[in-house]
């Protein structure tokens, strides 16, 4: 597999809103809520999905900070592990949930898109590891997790209707 750009995680980063909004955009207004609520088979909320979406941009954005900014930072273990980020379920409306991880995904898109070519090869060793990681992966990380939680998202909406 060639290797993706970082200019490209912008783009799919940008687009985050979007896309969950779209995902949840043929739910009547009444039922929104209530639907997104629902467990489906995996045990979690389609609004669970966006929640844990939003806390990894959180996450893995502020790895990405550390690694631009700090020369050799240990970044904490769930960074390469993601089974480790344990997420609250979730809880308000889903404008709201939708509105935040709509905020972060920009937040981290803003960030990457101020990083220098040569940043993007910058590393961070991950606590109880013997593995770095590069700018560059840390940030493709953050656009394949959303995407995966924007696809369970929309599994479980599919679900539960």
């Amino acid at each position: 597999m060639p290797p993706r750009s970082p200019s490209d995680a912008t783009v799919a980063l940008r687009s985050l809103g979007r896309r969950f909004r779209e995902a949840f955009a043929e739910l009547d207004d009444a039922t929104a809520d209530e639907l997104a609520h629902r467990h489906g088979l995996d045990g979690h909320s389609a609004l669970d999905h966006v929640v844990a979406a939003t806390h990894t941009l959180t996450f893995v954005g502020r790895a990405l900070e550390l690694v631009l900014i700090e020369d050799d930072p240990v970044l904490h273990p769930a960074v390469l592990d993601a089974a480790a980020r344990e997420w609250p379920h979730a809880t308000g409306g889903v404008a709201d949930r939708l509105a935040e991880l709509a905020w972060e995904a920009d937040a981290v898109a803003e960030r990457a898109e101020r990083a220098t070519a040569q940043e993007w090869t910058r590393r961070g060793r991950v606590a109880g590891h013997d593995q770095t990681v590069t700018a560059a992966d840390l940030v493709w990380d953050a656009v394949d997790t959303a995407v995966a939680h924007l696809k369970s998202a929309e599994a479980t909406l599919a679900q539960v209707r």
